[in-house]
């Protein structure tokens, strides 16, 4: 992992930094900052799509109680459509990283690809990062449990017929069918649905 070298080279409180949600048609987008402290491991942590609901749940349990600080962004499905879903990953992220940073600033940030402007501390943007750095699995799995749980005990209540429970707000068959035949819900992304649904 790359908190290795990193440690070698005497950062003690490094963040990572990821998100849950960038293609569901339904349901917000969720950041999160996770920053970890010096030999933090946990067996079989890798990106949250690659792990079972409930490895990520067992995980998230034993991230929140290990890390040293963490940040949490909600960007609702209407903000989406507003900022489109670059600037609102942006903002996400920018958020989140600020809520970890009242727990204690990070003295090195690494991102999953992006590349955040006017950082005031050291960071590093990589691509497919959960599978390389620690830090940024954490924040994939917090993100993902997060989101989940949303859309399980809050969007699935108000809308039940669509089924968020199960697929999250993604495009599944019967996610599109439902969409079809009912039209868009409150929390579908309208940009998300162009051309679908009667209410599109």
């Amino acid at each position: 992992m790359v908190e290795e070298e990193l440690w070698k080279k005497g950062y003690t409180r490094i963040g990572g930094v990821d998100e849950a949600g960038r293609g569901p048609l339904a349901g917000p987008l969720v950041a999160s900052c996770v920053v970890i402290p010096p030999g933090f491991s946990l067996p079989d942590l890798r990106d949250s799509k690659k792990l079972s609901p409930s490895r990520r749940r067992k995980l998230f349990e034993k991230i929140c109680a290990c890390a040293l600080s963490i940040g949490v962004s909600i960007v609702g499905e209407k903000w989406v459509d507003v900022l489109g879903i670059q600037k609102a990953n942006l903002f996400a992220f920018q958020d989140a990283m600020y809520r970890a940073f009242l727990g204690g600033s990070p003295d090195f940030l690494i991102l999953d690809w992006w590349k955040i402007p006017s950082l005031s501390i050291p960071s590093l943007s990589l691509s497919h990062a959960e599978d390389l750095s620690i830090s940024v699995a954490s924040a994939s799995v917090v993100a993902k449990v997060v989101r989940d749980q949303l859309m399980e005990d809050f969007y699935h209540p108000l809308f039940p017929q669509y089924g968020f429970s199960s697929h999250k707000g993604y495009g599944t068959q019967f996610h599109l069918t439902q969409i079809a035949v009912l039209g868009l819900s409150p929390c579908h992304r309208k940009s998300f649905c162009a051309g679908r649904g009667r209410d599109s």
